[in-house]
């Protein structure tokens, strides 16, 4: 209950942050986050100070912060704000009355319309399903998260949960059009989904959507979008849908081929529609996997992944008697992309695969691979073989979870696609000694002898082979970088062909120069990169391998945030527009890198795991990139346009960090920080 004194206290505080100056703005704003604190406590509390809005705004409560400009805010980082506690989720919340004021109309601010205030909401919402949900889901209980449920009751209230559908359908199905290995968060979803929000005309056995050309996230029934993703995961067919994983198992000791073949075709059309398997899955295929015909059907093989099972029949019986399991039904998709890939037939990978039957992990790493898996049933062995089939077989659905370690999951997937054999070694070399050794200019780096990486606490969210490689990876690259520091140039000149390979371009360019803190020659770094990879003036010439190139990561203000490294994988024209298709291991290809600067995962051509810029976007945003001398092109005739497009979008954004060679121009950021990746 909001009492008389409780306004009088709030307006009191409103009318001292209205008279401070900018000397005594952070103290005065202490003063009234301190009365805002028990206004956040109930329903009514919350209604008062939206109601309070106005006067908040015009007294400058989000002035000089990160919420000064709400277009600056991004919905999918608002859930980890509410939860940091203290005075930064009452600022968030804080935040959420202003967009929600700005959306009933109670109060207008230029440039930002009460649709997009709105938008914004709707989406915070999607991309915070769990927070919306916490009551219901028997949460809430501290001082934080009851704050956070009576926040998401407000919304709810004045949001419905209705018009959350289009949006949570498109997030849903963008999710798993990037076929991640780890699927938890689309499968977390449509559970919310499924216990929470009502859909409308459900069909219960997955029929997949209708053939007509139009993809499924476009697909202007949002109950209809989500109901494909809920049957493939819930109910793939009517047995699956009457019977729990242990019933349904039962069901299939004692079901005919005709029975069969029908579950084989409703799991496995859920399954490749969307990425995603449960137990059922797992279930089926271990039933199945002596019918190379049904086999063949449930994992969606291809012909030359038909051949691959033929070719390798009881070895392929083996994996699924080890490895697939209900506990980790991705496996499932896992295996049948590796078939595809047709990598059984090359002896390293066979014979890498067989010493993992019998490999005896080293205490630590059983450790954290149950670590990452808690509540699993099955042994930290079975968890790292079926894995390790998901990682050769979704080379780019390797993600780097909350960590800064972008280098090594770039490894991860540069290796699974093209040295598989020299993976599995490392996998099992770690997985034996908990250690591992690469060698950096004639001397042997051993990830024991060194000290931390970039890593400070490890997001254990991850797959089971970056749960195993990836510490001992990052602190080996961490020293080569230290090792290459001091050099006056870019250290990952030298540090990338040494941690990833012989695949890595000879040359190198980079934006950066380290002696003077500044950007040399821009002009001859974007032509060196158009003479090279762009097809309109590199002579037509592909890329054989990835590239590993680093980018100038930006907040959607534009603001240089950090650098991160990321692949090029190919560059395409697709409908009049030349783009670049990149590997991004952040976990997320959607990440937005400007307001205007926002890469996808589908629409123009992206394939599972592939993110796509148009060229000149991509350009924008690059700081560093490998390339053959060779295979320069005409750099001569990249029009000069093109290149004042790219400066144009360069210079306001990452640009202002930094002095510009030869123009006299201070940077507005400070020092720059060493490009490290991540």
């Amino acid at each position: 209950m909001v009492t008389p004194t409780d306004r009088e206290r709030l307006q009191d505080a409103i009318e001292e942050l209205d008279r401070a100056s900018s000397l005594t703005r952070p103290e005065v704003v202490g003063r009234l986050l301190s009365r805002v604190d028990a206004l956040t406590d109930g329903v009514e509390g919350l209604e008062h100070l939206l109601a309070s809005m106005p006067a908040l705004v015009d007294a400058g409560l989000f002035e000089g912060g990160p919420w000064e400009d709400p277009g600056r805010l991004v919905p999918s980082l608002v859930g980890g704000t509410l939860r940091a506690g203290d005075r930064t989720t009452l600022m968030e919340i804080l935040s959420e009355l202003r967009m929600l004021a700005l959306a009933q109309g109670q109060m207008e601010l230029k440039g930002f319309s009460s649709t997009r205030a709105r938008r914004f909401l709707e989406e915070t919402m999607v991309r915070n399903l769990d927070l919306v949900f916490l009551e219901e889901e028997g949460r809430g209980t501290d001082g934080v998260e009851s704050k956070i449920v009576v926040l998401m009751k407000l919304l709810r209230d004045r949001i419905p949960i209705a018009s959350l559908k289009p949006g949570l359908a498109t997030e849903i199905a963008l999710l798993c059009i990037q076929r991640p290995i780890v699927t938890d968060r689309a499968l977390e979803l449509l559970r919310l989904v499924r216990d929470h929000i009502p859909i409308e005309d459900r069909v219960v056995v997955a029929e997949g959507l209708p053939d007509d050309g139009q993809p499924e996230w476009e697909d202007p029934d949002p109950d209809r979008r989500l109901s494909l993703y809920l049957n493939a995961a819930f109910t793939p067919s009517e047995a699956a849908q009457e019977r729990n994983a242990d019933e349904y198992r039962s069901f299939l000791e004692g079901a005919d081929g005709e029975t069969l073949a029908r579950e084989v075709e409703a799991l496995g059309r859920g399954m490749r529609e969307t990425g995603l398997a449960i137990a059922h899955h797992a279930h089926l295929l271990r039933r199945v996997a002596g019918r190379d015909d049904l086999l063949a059907a449930f994992l969606g093989l291809s012909g030359s992944g038909e051949a691959e099972l033929r070719r390798h029949r009881p070895f392929v019986r083996e994996l699924i008697d080890r490895a697939v399991q209900p506990e980790l039904a991705r496996v499932c998709h896992g295996l049948g992309r590796l078939l595809d890939r047709g990598l059984l037939s090359q002896q390293p990978v066979r014979i890498g695969l067989e010493r993992f039957l019998t490999l005896e992990l080293h205490p630590e790493v059983a450790r954290g691979i149950e670590e990452s898996r808690p509540g699993c049933s099955m042994s930290p062995e079975a968890i790292l073989l079926a894995d390790t089939i998901n990682v050769l077989g979704q080379p780019l659905g390797i993600g780097q979870g909350k960590n800064p370690t972008c280098q090594s999951a770039r490894g991860i997937s540069l290796w699974s696609r093209h040295a598989p054999g020299k993976l599995l070694n490392m996998i099992q070399t770690v997985g034996r000694s908990f250690d591992l050794s690469m060698r950096f200019e004639g001397d042997l780096l051993k990830a024991s002898d060194l000290g931390q990486g970039l890593v400070r606490d490890f997001d254990h969210d991850l797959d089971a082979v970056s749960v195993v490689l990836v510490p001992h990876l990052d602190r080996i690259y961490n020293e080569m970088m230290r090792r290459a520091a001091y050099r006056g140039e870019d250290p990952h000149k030298w540090v990338n062909p040494a941690m990833y390979g012989h695949w890595i371009p000879t040359d190198f360019s980079s934006a950066y120069d380290y002696a003077t803190d500044s950007i040399q020659d821009y002009e001859t770094f974007l032509r060196t990169f158009y003479a090279t990879h762009h097809p309109a003036y590199n002579r037509g010439h592909d890329l054989a391998y990835p590239n590993p190139v680093g980018i100038f990561l930006t907040a959607i203000s534009g603001a240089l945030v950090g650098f991160h490294a990321i692949s090029i994988l190919r560059v395409r024209e697709v409908r009049g527009s030349v783009r670049v298709f990149l590997y991004n291991p952040n976990s997320e290809g959607r990440q937005r890198w400007h307001a205007d600067i926002r890469p996808t995962v589908a629409g123009h051509g992206e394939l599972p795991g592939e993110s796509s810029l148009p060229f000149d976007q991509f350009a924008s945003r690059l700081y560093a990139f490998h390339f053959n001398p060779s295979d320069v092109g005409e750099p001569d005739r990249v029009p000069d346009e093109v290149l004042e497009r790219v400066k144009s979008m360069a210079r306001p954004s990452w640009g202002a960090s930094y002095r510009w060679a030869g123009e006299g121009l201070p940077g507005m950021g400070g020092p720059a920080a060493t490009p490290m990746g991540g």
